[in-house]
């Protein structure tokens, strides 16, 4: 029997996701183009192991169950905004090797036709930025998710009945009354 997709797997990649984002740059003198090319390698081999994780499941549909249906979905999810930032990673990448690319060739770096380097740079570091505020939500709503909660099957412990409408609390109640 395959090994299951858990919250410990989730929780396992908001970490990883959250230790690559620490790593991104802050400011265009940060940004080099090694660098990001080790970033977005890295993100993609967080994204193998996460396909690998649900090819896995998904390869034998019958053994999963409800709960791990909802984990593998949640990962499915963290899978598409993974591949977004290395969207952006990769979007900055571009920037910094046009500026890598205009260094090397004489008196390209001083036409007025041409992006400036610094200016490249500052791009890159803002779409780092928004890979960055991308994996640190996805790590986030990984573990966001349980709360706390248990991860065993609600239909395990008892049948699931609808809920009565909740009513207003007081607060609401006085403010209603107030206006």
């Amino acid at each position: 029997m395959a090994s299951g997709v858990t919250q410990a797997t989730l929780d396992y990649l908001a970490r990883r996701l959250n230790d690559v984002a620490a790593q991104l740059p802050t400011t265009h003198a940060d940004v080099d183009a090694a660098a990001l090319t080790d970033d977005i390698a890295l993100l993609a081999h967080h994204l193998t192991y996460a396909g690998e994780r649900a090819q896995e499941r998904f390869a034998d549909p019958e053994t999963v169950h409800l709960p791990e249906r909802h984990t593998l979905m949640r990962l499915a999810e963290a899978m598409t905004a993974i591949t977004s930032a290395m969207g952006k990673l990769t979007e900055a990448l571009d920037c910094v090797s046009t500026g890598f690319y205009r260094e090397a060739i004489p008196g390209v770096e001083t036409s007025h036709l041409r992006g400036d380097a610094k200016a490249l740079r500052i791009v890159a570091a803002e779409k780092c930025g928004t890979a960055r505020t991308r994996l640190i939500a996805t790590a986030a709503q990984l573990h966001a998710e349980t709360g706390g909660r248990a991860t065993q099957p609600r239909l395990a412990t008892a049948p699931v009945i609808s809920p009565p409408v909740p009513s207003p609390s007081p607060a609401v109640a006085v403010s209603r009354t107030a206006r």
